[in-house]
């Protein structure tokens, strides 16, 4: 999986979350770490500061370093 620009998503990295659109359950951008990527379905499940647990398609997200 990659990040919106084309680097490879992995367990442990931090990782930038936009702005929700219509379908995302989030309210805001965050910075959040990534603990688990889900292949089959094409999305990451990014955990933010507040130990909330969030879905994300991985093309959205940019991986911070």
């Amino acid at each position: 999986m990659k990040d919106k620009n084309g680097k490879e998503i992995r367990v442990g990295q931090t990782v930038d979350v936009p702005e929700p659109n219509e379908t995302d359950i989030h309210i805001f951008e965050f910075r959040g770490y990534v603990v688990g990527v889900l292949e089959k379905n094409g999305t990451v499940i990014v955990e933010d500061n507040e130990s909330d647990f969030f879905e994300i398609e991985s093309e959205r997200l940019e991986i911070v370093e």
